[in-house]
């Protein structure tokens, strides 16, 4: 296994690629070598800022021999076929969630993902927070007893802002609003906490902002593990990331501050975390350990499973369940009644 660092390209150099790119910067495994937006002043600033090459196209990306994985951080209705044009050219792949921004568009990712042999990691990075990491520990060493459900928040007042000249604003390039953009990160971990979601409850509302977008959702999920959650999300509402898990023995509240998402490694010093047992009176506080941040950690293991040949722990599996959560409880609001997570996911083969 080579110790060198690989070799990476940043694509779709958004708000998103700056923190992104800070963290394959604070890393010894990664080093960022070229990047791509279609915007040139774009391309010239990312450049200056991380040192690196840039490519006038990603076609002419795709084509450099030094290029060995691309982290695409580009608006979610370009994953499919970039991700799909990566594989073609031999490149490894780590996207920001989501993996597609519909779950149709799966089946070809997969085609090609499986063709190429290349690695394919999705960027679901809460679940590596320290207080989410110190949940999972918790159920697995019986602290909590058995998971019973859980309740998760995630809001910003971005909605608020939203214009015509932004993606965020369309539903047909963002559907499901906040839940997709934010709320897919809890659908995430609760199905590393729970286990996968067997069925979907959603509703969608369209209450503040000027877009399109519906922006508030509340979502319930029954798992295999038969414990069930619900998510809320909304865009017009301040900011707020929580999640209450309540077991037979105990019950853990997580809350994040957010003061600012683009300093990721602040993200564990941000996060209380709290648990109450059964029996006591009040919360105690749970200490977290320290850990690097979110960023740093997916993209490390990243390189890891390229120079290893390892799966990643946020696969497409685990990618596509968590899409499921978001197109299936859209689709659940539009019909007025739950769906199987089984009959969304006929036809993809995981």
């Amino acid at each position: 296994m080579s110790d060198a660092p690989l070799r990476v390209a940043v694509v779709g150099l958004g708000w998103w690629a700056g923190p992104i790119g800070n963290a394959a910067r604070r890393s010894e495994k990664l080093e960022i070598v070229s990047c791509f937006t279609r915007n040139e002043e774009k391309r010239n600033n990312y450049a200056a800022e991380y040192g690196c090459a840039q490519a006038g196209s990603y076609e002419a990306l795709l084509e450099n021999d030094d290029v060995e994985g691309i982290l695409l951080t580009s608006q979610n209705t370009a994953h499919a076929a970039q991700i799909e044009a990566a594989m073609a050219a031999g490149k490894h792949v780590w996207v920001e969630k989501p993996i597609t921004n519909t779950l149709a568009e799966v089946p070809g990712v997969l085609k090609a993902w499986r063709a190429a042999g290349r690695v394919l990691s999705v960027g679901h990075c809460y679940r590596r927070a320290a207080g989410h990491r110190v949940m999972k520990r918790m159920i697995d060493d019986g602290t909590l007893g058995k998971p019973l459900w859980a309740e998760a928040a995630f809001t910003s007042p971005a909605g608020q802002n939203f214009t015509t000249d932004r993606w965020r604003y369309f539903k047909s390039e963002c559907p499901g609003g906040p839940l997709m953009q934010m709320g897919i990160h809890h659908c995430d971990t609760l199905q590393y906490l729970l286990g996968r979601p067997v069925r979907i409850y959603g509703v969608h509302k369209h209450m503040a902002t000027p877009a399109e977008i519906d922006d508030v959702s509340m979502t319930t999920y029954e798992h295999e593990s038969g414990a069930v959650s619900n998510v809320t999300t909304c865009f017009t509402s301040p900011d707020i990331f929580s999640m209450k898990l309540h077991g037979t023995e105990a019950a853990v509240h997580l809350e994040m501050i957010r003061e600012n998402i683009a300093v990721a490694e602040r993200t564990n010093e941000e996060t209380t975390l709290l648990m109450k047992k059964k029996g006591e009176t009040g919360w105690t506080d749970v200490p977290l350990p320290g850990m690097c941040d979110m960023l740093q950690d997916e993209l490390e293991e990243f390189a890891e499973c390229v120079r290893a040949g390892k799966d990643p722990e946020t696969g497409p599996a685990e990618a596509v369940h968590a899409l499921a959560m978001v197109e299936g409880s859209v689709r659940s609001a539009e019909e007025g009644r739950p769906l199987d997570v089984a009959a969304l996911l006929d036809g993809i083969d995981l």
